[in-house]
């Protein structure tokens, strides 16, 4: 069976959820499309696979943001819509690898011998898409430490 892309499924679930009149899905799905679409007419292509995880991840942390400060502001209201904001990102994006992962991962790969600086360079471009950025740095400096 083919694997439908991100994009593709994203379309599939707008079109959907037009159908169940699933007003927050709709919201957050069209924003989703109108950034894609945007990216398409900028770049004169589409996004690739690590393109529209990175922008998905963007939209989940500022969700996660927003359910922090509704939280302090004590706004129950928003924080319940942010979650399921939140739930319907998290949907499209690949699971995250572990802080154990990562760390087996690079370890592989000879990162602990490497100078900081491409150790860096590696380990980004290794792992985007597919690895919290913050885990990834982490890792890197613990095995440098060592």
């Amino acid at each position: 069976m083919i694997q439908m892309t991100i994009k593709e499924q994203i379309n599939k679930d707008f079109i959907q959820a037009r159908k169940d009149k699933e007003a927050l899905k709709i919201s957050v799905l069209r924003i989703i499309k109108s950034h894609f679409d945007s990216f398409k007419i900028d770049n004169g292509r589409d996004m690739d696979d690590k393109e529209e995880i990175n922008y998905l991840l963007k939209e989940q942390k500022q969700t996660e943001e927003a359910i922090q400060f509704a939280n302090e502001a004590g706004r129950d209201d928003l924080v319940q819509e942010n979650k399921e904001k939140l739930a319907i990102i998290s949907n499209y994006l690949p699971t995250m690898m572990t802080q154990e992962d990562i760390e087996s991962f690079l370890t592989e790969k000879g990162v602990a011998d490497m100078a900081m600086k491409d150790a860096m360079k590696f380990s980004m471009a290794e792992l985007d898409g597919k690895a919290d950025k913050k885990v990834i740095s982490q890792v890197v400096k613990n095995l440098l430490a060592k």
